[in-house]
């Protein structure tokens, strides 16, 4: 048991190293008529994103993790945007189908997860020192 309580300690530091670490993600989507998709990725500064939609009319806005607009455009039916960070955070692409047939989006984004992504990581390794203190209060019986 305290084995399993080592590995539990083990996942949980590699996961929550690796929660901090920005990872490419695609971006691809198709989006039907009157429908909206938002897309948040958490970014640090230099990392990037790519983006192209596609179809149908629709508006398409980006924002910084301030909430300033950086691009902003509506009723496109082809639109790609190129994005470096140049503030850490949590940056806003909306895309919103106005049109009748469906959008297509592609692209990728360099993210990372969110405060949240770290609790999972800590309750692994929380497990795996209640299960190997267990182990070890049995083993001294």
């Amino acid at each position: 048991m305290i084995g399993a309580g080592a590995i539990f300690i083990a996942v949980g530091i590699a996961a929550a190293l690796y929660s901090g670490v920005a990872v490419t993600v695609p971006l691809d989507k198709t989006l039907g008529p009157g429908l909206t998709d938002e897309i948040t990725p958490e970014m640090d500064v230099g990392n990037t994103l790519s983006i192209r939609a596609l179809g149908s009319t629709f508006d398409f806005t980006v924002q910084d993790p301030d909430g300033n607009a950086l691009a902003s455009t509506k009723d496109q039916s082809d639109f790609s945007y190129n994005l470096t960070a140049d503030k850490a955070g949590e940056y806003t692409v909306t895309i919103k189908n106005t049109g009748t047939s469906d959008v297509e989006i592609t692209g990728t984004t360099q993210t990372k997860a969110g405060p949240l992504g770290f609790t999972g990581p800590m309750m692994l390794i929380i497990t795996g020192v209640i299960v190997a203190g267990i182990s070890l209060r049995f083993r001294q019986r």
